[in-house]
């Protein structure tokens, strides 16, 4: 399943006076446009409404069709977290 991208045009008004001179300081903090931060401000508040559960979904399909038991995983996760804890303890002396 590809996602598919809509085109939307919104117009804002009855903003308080300096807004849109705020908006564009964060967006020039953060390296977007206003456009690309009222986006993602955007797409953030609807995935705040949704469950847990459905953010999950696709993640736990995927895993569903890698074949992986949790054991198998929770194996992979605890090498790769003792390699980059080694790796670090070599760093350190």
């Amino acid at each position: 399943m590809s996602a598919q991208t809509e085109t939307l045009q919104l117009t804002i008004s009855g903003l308080p006076a300096g807004t849109r001179s705020a908006l564009e300081e964060i967006g020039r903090k953060i390296g977007k446009s206003v456009e690309e931060y009222l986006r993602s401000v955007i797409e953030a508040e609807l995935l705040s409404q949704k469950l847990f559960r459905e953010i999950l979904a696709p993640i736990r399909e995927d895993f569903r069709k890698t074949g992986l038991t949790e054991e198998e995983f929770d194996e992979i996760i605890e090498k790769e977290r003792q390699a980059i804890w080694d790796e670090k303890q070599g760093r350190q002396e």
